[in-house]
């Protein structure tokens, strides 16, 4: 299964400092987490956002609009008005009109199950040609503080799209896997009850409030950590033993953007690697752009020139529910896209 584009929008970052001199965020915890800056969109809605992305993916892919089959949307945050849903605006601005559409609502690992989704539609049939992945987010809102809704994360705005294809690609997805937990369900539910829905009131999101009780409540899994640390392990094993490779191999790993202590304690240190192999630095100036973490560091190395030919790229990711997920994905060439690539010179 090969991946033949890669976009990403990502609107105007906003230091953090901006926020901690209007106490948005405390000073000490911005200094803690070292993240530096996040994107924020403003107005510019979380669907037109992921159009700018697909678009730029499609293009590098070469790849007709039309002729696609699938196209998963993934969100985390609120995509527009009520009952409406984003992916058929994408599939309008894309002309995609021929493929199925759904939106994945899995939280901040959803790009994950949506490339597992796409790689399976792709395999299905021979006439399925190619897949659109896409994923926007703006967490612009007054039901949400951006700056501290939840330790160790800042949440940034972005769009991230890639394009899927049983033909053609400069990298291939080797292997994805994920694991859910449901006994920790009600670590990021709180103590809303579930009917009314919570976009309806007018309580904010705060993850830190609601996992401190769940930590302090009787629904808290007696095992700890310990079952989480556990099945992390063995999904990210079970992930490269179907890649062929072992974690020796891995190139670059790209986790969720959060502090550098989440990043090191959550990923890093299970995976036994430094964290020069980590794309935290880059991650730090955008912060926590909901599921499009991964995708977006994956774009940015490969537009850098940092990822090549025969590169093994590793993506964790962990959301609600509880759910984590694993990817590996072997870089086959340079994209033509990449700024590494000498330019190319046209006889006069």
């Amino acid at each position: 299964m090969l991946i033949s584009g890669l976009g990403a929008f990502l609107p105007d970052r906003v230091p953090i400092g901006w926020a901690v001199e209007r106490g948005l965020i405390d000073r000490s915890a911005a200094e803690e987490y070292g993240i530096t800056s996040v994107t924020v969109a403003g107005d510019t809605p979380a669907p037109e956002m992921a159009v700018r992305a697909c678009r730029q993916a499609l293009e590098r892919a070469e790849q007709d609009a039309a002729s696609l089959s699938l196209l998963l949307y993934t969100s985390v945050w609120y995509q527009g008005p009520h009952g409406w849903c984003p992916q058929y605006y994408v599939q309008r601005h894309t002309g995609a009109g021929n493929a199925t559409a759904a939106e994945i609502r899995q939280g901040c690992m959803g790009m994950f199950s949506a490339l597992e989704l796409a790689a399976s539609h792709l395999m299905a049939a021979p006439e399925h040609e190619a897949a659109l992945v896409t994923s926007g987010d703006n967490f612009t809102s007054e039901l949400l503080e951006r700056w501290r809704f939840s330790p160790h994360f800042v949440m940034g705005d972005a769009g991230s799209a890639v394009v899927l294809s049983r033909r053609k690609g400069f990298a291939r997805l080797k292997a994805v896997n994920a694991v859910t937990l449901p006994e920790y369900e009600a670590m990021h539910r709180g103590p809303e009850p579930l009917f009314p829905p919570g976009a309806g009131l007018p309580n904010k999101l705060d993850f830190g409030d609601s996992k401190d009780r769940w930590l302090a409540g009787p629904d808290r899994d007696p095992a700890g950590p310990l079952k989480l640390v556990a099945a992390q392990d063995e999904l990210i094993s079970r992930t490269l033993e179907e890649s062929g490779i072992t974690i020796h191999d891995i190139t670059r790993v790209a986790y969720a953007n959060g502090s550098r202590e989440r990043v090191e304690g959550r990923a890093m240190i299970p995976l036994g690697l430094p964290m020069s192999l980590s794309t935290w630095e880059q991650g730090r100036t955008v912060g926590h752009i909901g599921a499009s973490d991964q995708m977006v560091a994956l774009e940015q190395l490969l537009l850098s020139g940092e990822l090549r030919g025969g590169d093994h790229f590793l993506m964790l990711g962990v959301g609600p529910g509880l759910n984590i997920a694993c990817a590996v994905i072997e870089i086959l060439e340079t994209p033509h896209w990449s700024s590494a690539l000498p330019a190319t010179v046209t006889a006069s």
